[in-house]
């Protein structure tokens, strides 16, 4: 047997009818399932621990992550092997807090506020395969390095220190906000994954088999940003470069016991982050190369122009790179020069 602890938010507003009712309906498939254990309620807030057989256990738990009245899950504990219970006699009992008057109740409350709040916090801070390990009990920490092929994409603002020097705190610190929610969106629409934002860029990574899934994000944000620079002010100077590649990469933990931090790294990382610096010369906003088209076996409903081959700085080999005829991803004729005169 096993036991599992976790904490959650309520998706929306719950009435006591339905808590209690809540309460019911697990009291009747824990019996059947032979689980047993206790859920706590508080503002909007659940607290809930269940043991028993592992199989069991697990199908519950996997329910509750797809139940759309929670949010914010987050798996406090797993204890394996367990040969007693704690909570024999309760299939499921509910206790709403703020009907308890017991003064020791007013701690638990506390407490369990706290850890849902600095959840909510860290889950802003993390990448989703790291939230989604510590949903389902894994801990992230013990992940060694794995070598996996996948897409690399890097974007990168144009002139992000020029814009910095020229606008106001808030004008850039606005710009920079834009620009994120449209990024983070379409990485995250297409099933990437975002490992790090870095000031004035974002790292991401496709699974391989998104690979059609990458080129639509980059296709994506450039028409996104396209719109955004139809505006009359300072967001008009929001440029960005986006590069592609495809290839091996070592995924994992790198740091130390002070701080951690999950990433990817590889040669095929560093070359999508050169790929992106192409944009600044060429004529188009969205580059990738021939590793990532090598990977690209499918037709695409989208023509792909030949920009022409480079070097990237400290290699030997010679790389051919590539766009898509799209009116959006081609920069326009004099948009760019004339975007750092800002008043």
């Amino acid at each position: 047997m096993k036991r599992l602890s976790y904490i959650s938010r309520f998706s929306r507003p719950l009435s006591r009818e339905e808590l209690l009712q809540i309460g019911e309906v697990s009291v009747r498939n824990n019996k059947r399932d032979n689980l047993t254990g206790v859920l706590f309620s508080f503002n909007d807030i659940f607290y809930q621990i269940l043991e028993g057989p592992d199989d069991k256990l697990d199908m519950c738990y996997s329910r509750i992550l797809k139940d759309n009245r929670h949010k914010d899950i987050y798996c406090l504990e797993i204890e394996e092997n367990i040969q007693e219970r704690k909570y024999p006699d309760w299939a499921m009992k509910t206790i709403i807090l703020e009907e308890t008057s017991d003064s020791l109740i007013v701690p638990l409350r506390n407490i369990l506020n706290t850890i849902t709040k600095n959840y909510y916090i860290f889950s802003k801070y993390l990448p989703s395969e790291v939230i989604h390990a510590v949903q389902n009990g894994y801990n992230p920490i013990e992940w060694d390095f794995e070598s996996q092929e996948c897409v690399v994409l890097f974007t990168d603002i144009f002139s992000s220190s020029t814009l910095a020097e020229k606008l106001s705190p808030r004008e850039f610190q606005n710009l920079l906000a834009v620009y994120y929610n449209i990024v983070n969106e379409h990485i995250v629409k297409n099933d990437g994954e975002i490992l790090k934002l870095t000031g004035d860029g974002i790292l991401a990574y496709f699974d391989i088999s998104k690979i059609e899934n990458s080129l639509n994000a980059g296709i994506e944000i450039c028409r996104e940003l396209e719109k955004v620079r139809d505006n009359t002010n300072y967001l008009r100077f929001l440029y960005s470069g986006i590069g592609i590649t495809a290839g091996k990469v070592l995924k994992g933990n790198i740091g130390s016991e002070n701080k951690y931090d999950y990433t990817v790294i590889g040669d095929t990382v560093n070359r999508a982050a050169r790929v992106e610096n192409v944009s600044r010369k060429a004529n188009y906003f969205l580059i990738f190369d021939q590793y990532f088209l090598d990977y690209l076996k499918n037709n695409l409903p989208y023509p792909i122009v030949k920009i022409g081959n480079y070097r990237p700085k400290g290699k030997t080999e010679i790389i051919s790179i590539f766009s898509i005829e799209e009116e959006f991803v081609r920069k326009k004729e004099g948009s760019f020069k004339n975007r750092i005169t800002v008043k």
